[in-house]
């Protein structure tokens, strides 16, 4: 080769070259001119090399990411824990209460007191806090008064405990020694109120997924045990508008003693025992060999505020089931949203449905107009009884409610070909003879229990309850007050603070009341408490049995709970009082009717 020839170099590109590379470089051109112009650099010559080192970085990306996935793929084991299931909230609840919370410099903070939010302390746990607060010092001293006990607690209130839980994206954290990751993903599109847009992923070194399992198990035992012995109550309801219906957790309570509910005890010991049959594992299978569909349902009846619901929660709690509650007479819910509610219950639970006669599914076959109609469906014949005229007949609003659930759509959720089974039903009702008997058949409802006025063992047993003494009951301040309880005119308590339980200012009344009287008793007959049951007498034979609920008078005694006498002495005026409002109600509901004959 000629020593005097060079070896070419590449030079500019051509107008053709420059186009294409201004095509799909925007810019392009501005970019390569600015720096020739300032810099004396030329981007054309080193386009070559630029363009290898692209290519070898999308090659070196590709491979890094299908070695990453095939690692994971092969060595790593993964859950994955959807929002519409029950194991996010363990497991949020669960993280929210971990150490290694505290130190992630990316969270979500929340004061929320339902779902995994909620605090894990217990009513009882509540009250003691409440009862170390009365007890608290000021400067050394012992302050007794309600105002600084109060102001305390409001003070306390205001600051609610905060929880952190992790913030999307990854989190790394160590358990039982092995390193974890948990990843936050939220899903793009759709709208803000729909199910499954949230999932949670945990992460472990290993083909073997037992740790996981291990963490999710421990998650959900310390779910479940805050709940502890409280019954857990979940409602049928939807966030918003569109959303469908589905079962919130709302509330857990404290379980309540049986003894609590009057009712007639062999009732009580009925109802319990043929739930206990129900439930028990030779029933299933004797209900299975027979192809009797495994259902149960019960009907409580009576006026208002004898118990129904109340027998329903004790139930619930002495038997550890879940309660749910579903209210037929919102207009929302359709018969679709009723299907899938019911095909959500679990298999062992408690299904209320309170006052059932006021959701349109009321008696509404009407014997006058039968003939007219050859249809026999129940649609057809459901109105409600607002709809139905004196002579029988139908009234001008259609036969089918609009909106809501209707007599048809009920039965078939309740013993359908597609009615779930294993559950409880209980419905209450004011007015049995409102239901349609299609309601009423074996099998739909299978035992009905009577709830009726108190007797007098009832009104004893009520009186005894309120005032007999319990062993975790919190010491009680009482203040300087004037009690006005609208019969006997004003009740002086005592004038100066008295610490200690609610006998004590009860035997200071009485002894009071002693001395005006000039009258002397011995220390057995001057503490109440000594003898309840004489008191829990005189207060039943001064109010009369088979007239009211155990509601008006549990009212009544809640008004005088630190004076148990008071309320004896008041108590004939009261139940005058209670009659004359029960005549004036009548009597406006007699005008009432005969207002609309007219």
């Amino acid at each position: 080769m000629n020593s005097s020839q060079t070896i070419p170099t590449t030079g500019p590109l051509s107008k053709t070259d420059s186009a294409m590379l201004e095509v799909l470089v925007p810019g392009y051109g501005f970019i390569s001119r600015m720096l020739v112009s300032y810099l004396n650099f030329d981007v054309s010559s080193y386009l070559q090399l630029l363009v290898s080192l692209a290519v070898f970085g999308a090659t070196a990306r590709y491979f890094v990411f299908a070695i990453w996935a095939n690692f994971n793929e092969l060595f790593v084991s993964r859950a994955e824990i959807r929002l519409d299931d029950e194991a996010f909230h363990y497991l949020m609840f669960w993280i929210s209460r971990q150490p290694h919370m505290r130190n992630t410099n990316r969270f979500v903070a929340g004061i929320k007191t339902n779902s995994y939010w909620s605090e894990s302390i217990t009513d009882e746990e509540e009250l003691d806090r409440e009862e170390e607060a009365e007890g608290e010092t000021v400067d050394g001293e012992k302050n007794d008064s309600f105002d600084s006990y109060w102001a305390r607690v409001t003070t306390r209130d205001k600051y609610k405990k905060m929880q952190f839980t992790p913030a999307e994206g990854c989190h790394y954290f160590w358990y039982k020694n092995r390193p974890l990751m948990l990843e936050r993903e939220h899903r793009d599109g759709g709208l803000w109120y729909v199910m499954n847009n949230e999932r949670i992923f945990i992460s472990c070194l290993g083909r073997n997924p037992a740790i996981l399992k291990s963490l999710l198990a421990e998650a959900q035992q310390a779910y479940v045990e805050r709940d502890r012995n409280r019954t857990v109550i979940y409602r049928g309801s939807r966030i918003s508008a569109g959303q469908a219906f589905s079962w919130h957790r709302c509330m857990a309570r404290l379980a309540r003693p049986l003894s609590t509910v009057i009712l007639d005890q062999e009732q009580k010991h009925d109802f319990l025992d043929d739930i206990k049959e129900y439930l028990h594992p030779r029933t299933r299978r004797w209900y299975n060999n027979r192809g009797i569909p495994y259902r149960r349902g019960y009907l409580l009846h009576g006026p208002p505020g004898t118990g129904k619901t109340s027998l329903c929660f004790a139930a619930a709690g002495l038997l550890g089931l879940k309660l749910y509650l579903l209210d037929l007479n919102s207009t929302a819910l359709e018969e679709e949203s009723l299907s899938l509610l019911f095909s959500e219950l679990p298999r062992r639970c408690i299904i209320l449905l309170e006052d059932i006669d006021s959701a349109g599914i009321t008696k509404a076959r009407a014997a006058k107009s039968a003939p007219t109609s050859t249809s026999d469906n129940p649609v057809d014949l459901v109105i409600k009884e607002s709809g139905v005229e004196a002579d029988g007949t139908a009234a001008k609003d259609d036969t089918k409610k609009k909106g809501g659930i209707t007599l048809s759509g009920l039965l078939n959720v309740i013993d359908g070909v597609a009615a779930s089974e294993g559950r409880i039903l209980i419905m209450t009702t004011n007015h049995i003879d409102r239901l349609d008997p299609a309601l009423l058949r074996p099998g739909r409802v299978d035992m009905k229990i009577s709830f009726g006025y108190t007797s007098e063992a009832d009104i004893k047993e009520l009186f005894i309850s309120i005032y007999g003494a319990m062993n975790n009951d919190i010491a009680h301040i009482a203040a300087p007050r004037t009690h006005i309880n609208g019969i006997n005119g004003l009740v002086k308590l005592p004038s100066t603070p008295i610490v200690g339980n609610i006998a004590k200012v009860e035997s200071e009344i009485i002894q009071n009341s002693d001395k005006s009287n000039g009258g002397v008793k011995t220390a057995k007959e001057k503490d109440p408490r000594s003898r309840i049951t004489d008191l829990a007498s005189e207060f039943a034979a001064v109010v009369p049995s088979g007239e009211l609920t155990a509601a008006e008078i549990q009212g009544y005694l809640l008004n005088h709970k630190e004076t148990p006498e008071v309320a004896i002495q008041g108590a004939a005026e009261w139940v005058q009082e209670v009659r004359d409002k029960r005549r004036v109600s009548e009597v406006q509901l007699e005008d009432e009717a005969k207002e609309d004959e007219k």
